[in-house]
């Protein structure tokens, strides 16, 4: 294949395909442009730190969960009188980024397993054309529906052809590239995708599939690999060549390799005897209307508007500093109501796809509550991937000083969220006021319509 963009998405079902990256001659418009450089570890730290002034002594107040405000600068283990500093040293530079791990809010209770995985820890394979790291379900164990990685193609540079066992989505971080794939049935498709700046430096993108292994046998099957491995005299039979042609294959999954860069769509395509494929597999986000609120924007992408795209549902949420993404959790796939021999109702619950959670722009705190008196917060940073388990209740906060732009993937075909303040303030207003312990009037208030991001 040949990938997507920050505001272009490609998906690309279990097909052979190829990737390559290019400048583009024609650059679309500002508005395309999303996502930015990474922020340096300074400025994480004062993001990270954006909290009411510690109170004086002679002016305590009750700890309302913000972000641990560490007065020598330093984190520590302490909250108010609780806790005590590190009296052997720690890995300070990590701690800086999790502030929630290291003094969590009172309100985080029980056992939540990690739930955050940074690209930044994966290992790095460096190869000749780029690089590629990946988050498996070895690296984040509750991911299982969903595993990823970050590819960089240096321009000119192509993925070599291959095809997978799963559907496969990409979002474009930086650059231009253009993408091919072929069908089950010999029809094709090629377009030019792009994040919409004038970058003529490559292309890099974040691909997810839909399978929480990715490095598990029989998921990923390369071209040359089977080439490599397949009787030479075969193979000049199976194409009607010499088998001299089959002299210098490459070793062996070289992954992506050096190449030299395409040229416009017109001229690289190929045009198959079957057409082309029914549903483009490129969606531009820049095309998608975008849900406004007080505290930023939310663009939903799914099988509706990208109809090709029946196994992902994903939205764009862009935070503006300081605002909220509400209290919400994502529901079950759906209920089926069965009876049993003796007649009996059954109620059967399928389990729902959990939330994977990726990191464009700006620093974020979630906490995860996963029912049983547990909750866990997170904070997270530019590349830092998360899952949030189906029906895990949470919220996403912009705590930095820059807007937050995060992706949301779903392994389904609809993308689909439940508020919780619209669901209190659309049932009996006396039953949330007792079930809470707070006065009628005060629930009277409650927005019946979802607030999506407030301020």
């Amino acid at each position: 294949m040949r990938f997507s963009a920050a505001t272009a998405l490609a998906l690309l079902p279990a097909l052979l395909s190829s990737a390559a990256a290019k400048p583009l001659s024609s650059v679309p418009t500002p508005e395309d442009v999303v996502g930015g450089g990474r922020p340096e570890i300074e400025r994480q730290h004062v993001r990270l730190t954006r909290t009411a002034a510690e109170p004086s002594q002679h002016h305590k107040r009750a700890d309302l969960g913000e972000v641990a405000r560490f007065p020598d600068g330093q984190p520590q283990p302490q909250r108010g009188e609780k806790g005590g500093t590190f009296f052997h040293p720690s890995n300070t530079a990590i701690d800086f980024q999790n502030h929630d791990n290291v003094a969590p809010p009172p309100t985080d209770a029980g056992v939540v397993e990690n739930l955050k995985w940074p690209f930044s820890l994966s290992h790095t394979r460096i190869i000749k054309g780029g690089w590629v790291r990946e988050q498996t379900v070895t690296d984040l164990p509750p991911s299982k529906d969903i595993s990823a990685a970050e590819l960089r193609l240096n321009p000119g540079s192509i993925r070599e052809l291959h095809w997978h066992s799963v559907s496969e989505w990409a979002y474009v971080l930086a650059g231009s590239g253009q993408i091919s794939a072929v069908d089950q049935d010999g029809k094709n498709f090629i377009s030019d995708v792009h994040t919409g700046d004038a970058s003529d430096e490559g292309l890099e993108f974040v691909v997810l599939f839909a399978g929480g292994d990715q490095d598990s046998r029989g998921f990923t099957f390369m071209l040359d690999d089977w080439v490599a491995h397949t009787p030479k005299e075969i193979l000049a039979q199976n194409f009607g060549v010499n088998t001299s042609v089959f002299d210098h294959v490459p070793s062996p999954n070289p992954y992506l390799f050096p190449g030299s860069s395409p040229g416009s769509v017109d001229q690289e395509k190929v045009e198959s005897p079957e057409g082309e494929v029914p549903n483009t597999y490129f969606y531009s986000l820049s095309t998608a209307e975008a849900t406004s609120a007080p505290g930023g924007s939310v663009k939903i992408v799914d099988s509706k508007n990208f109809p090709i795209s029946d196994d992902f549902a994903a939205a764009l949420v862009t935070i503006n500093p300081g605002a909220l993404r509400e209290l919400h959790w994502h529901p079950n796939k759906g209920e089926l109501l069965g009876i049993n021999r003796h007649m009996r109702r059954r109620l059967t619950i399928r389990h729902g796809p959990d939330e994977w959670f990726y990191v464009v722009s700006g620093n974020a705190r979630v906490t995860a509550f996963s029912g049983q008196a547990a909750a866990r917060t997170f904070d997270l940073t530019v590349g830092d991937t998360a899952v949030w388990p189906t029906n895990f209740g949470h919220y996403i906060q912009n705590i930095g000083d820059e807007p937050l732009v995060v992706l949301e993937v779903f392994k389904d075909a609809v993308y689909q969220d439940i508020s919780l303040t619209q669901w209190l303030a659309l049932t009996p207003h006396e039953v949330v006021a007792a079930n809470l312990n707070i006065s009628k009037e005060a629930v009277d208030g409650f927005a019946k319509k979802k607030q999506l991001i407030i301020t």
